[in-house]
């Protein structure tokens, strides 16, 4: 065997005992030895075949999961078994909560308990989930009606989309549910589009239309024409935040699924839903730290304790930030750095205008043009919007409005983003 220039014996295959091709097979063989994930799909349902993401959802519903909601709202459908028509329903619940999957499962239950009774009876999923017009939800509509995936073109009349989706409703006898994802999402508002689903269209077509709407603004509905509620006769349902035991239910199965059961501890599964449901009770962003503590796991000790999830809640928020500091064009960053300059100099507050003092200064040392003090102020309300800054507007009387400027991120990210800046 070959020796190199340190006496050392060179690895087999390996000219002249290359360090860069050591390295990676230790590092490779480190990675094996500490291996966790072993079905990372089981970590992300977006990337579960349909048939193993239903499976999935079985087994957490099996768990008696949400079994109070869902046990309310299947007594609320159950007169259809007896041709009867339930009112709207309008379900309530914070993102993350499971309403969208509870829902979808439950349907997907009751239109199976139907057949075997011979009642005729369809749901449909409308996705509103990102903001649509009045005619853009109208085009999901009746896409989810003729199990199309083509788009209606712009610019066709909006009678004429009504028309489409009576003739499409009308080809399914007995009840027909529309489940409306996001049903707030309408822009500029619903009414006309509720209006049409609830007073319109059950005049034109022989079915008995059911609607069920999901939003996560409990405000949602002050928001609404008096006349809309009147008509649509609604029963609210609300969905409440998963508590501890429930997400741990949850992370306790996608364990079972994705990971190494062997190597991790009970105390990191309780300790991730504790975290979790203390702040939002988002089943996401549970797993999200399931997933991250895993990968913390993977690079050190091979096992998920809690020890490795303290790691990873204390690095999740800081790697979110620091990744949309660093995506930020450069004069957004320019004033985000102005902000906690100008907040760094003995104030706890400060207005617009003293931002864009503090702006042109650094301007001026990295011989930048600076912007108008309008285009200072959107970029602000853009970091608002992202939780980089505080900047809620006040009012100052017959001087107009401002923004009060205050710090919303933590010391550490604050000091690496000012490194290198002369105050």
């Amino acid at each position: 065997m070959e020796k190199t220039s340190t006496g050392k014996h060179a690895q087999p295959g390996h000219k002249d005992g290359d360090r860069t091709i050591s390295l990676i097979e230790d590092l490779y063989a480190r990675s094996k030895k500490n291996v966790l994930i072993l079905n990372p799909d089981y970590l992300d349902d977006d990337k579960l075949p349909e048939g193993e993401r239903t499976e999935v959802l079985k087994e957490i519903f099996n768990r008696r999961i949400r079994e109070r909601q869902l046990k309310r709202i299947a007594q609320h459908l159950t007169s259809i078994l007896d041709g009867g028509q339930p009112p709207a329903a309008l379900v309530y619940g914070p993102t993350g909560s499971g309403k969208t999957v509870s829902l979808l499962h439950l349907l997907s239950s009751f239109q199976k308990v139907c057949q075997a009774r011979n009642v005729p009876f369809r749901y449909f999923y409308v996705d509103l989930t990102s903001p649509k017009t009045y005619f853009g939800a109208l085009n999901k509509v009746a896409l989810a009606l003729d199990g199309s995936t083509r788009r209606y073109r712009k610019g066709i009349p909006i009678e004429y989309m009504q028309e489409r989706i009576a003739e499409a409703a009308s080809q399914h006898p007995g009840t027909l549910c529309l489940l409306i994802d996001e049903a707030d999402n309408i822009r500029p508002n619903p009414d006309a589009f509720l209006t049409f689903l609830g007073k319109t269209l059950p005049r034109k077509t022989s079915c008995r239309l059911v609607l069920i709407m999901l939003t996560n603004r409990l405000d949602w509905e002050k928001a609404l024409d008096p006349r809309i509620l009147s008509f649509l006769k609604k029963t609210d349902f609300i969905f409440e935040p998963y508590d501890a035991l429930d997400l741990y239910e949850i992370l306790k199965l996608r364990v079972e699924k994705a990971l190494d059961t062997n190597k991790v501890e009970e105390g990191a599964l309780r300790k991730i839903a504790a975290y979790a449901s203390r702040e939002t009770g988002d089943a996401r962003k549970a797993v999200e730290l399931l997933v991250k503590a895993a990968k913390v796991a993977e690079d050190t000790t091979g096992r998920l304790t809690q020890r490795e999830v303290d790691t990873a809640a204390e690095t999740l928020e800081v790697d979110k930030t620091e990744e949309l500091i660093r995506a930020l064009a450069a004069q957004q960053r320019l004033v985000l750095i102005a902000c906690y300059v100008a907040l760094r100099r003995g104030r706890s507050k400060v207005s617009t205008g003293q931002v864009y003092e503090v702006y042109n200064e650094l301007c001026r040392s990295q011989r930048v043009k600076p912007l108008t003090e309008r285009r200072v102020s959107d970029m602000i309300s853009f970091l608002d919007l992202y939780g980089l800054i505080n900047a809620p507007m006040v009012s100052r009387g017959r001087y107009g409005q401002t923004r009060e400027i205050a710090s919303s991120l933590r010391s550490e990210i604050v000091e690496r983003l000012l490194q290198g800046v002369d105050e």
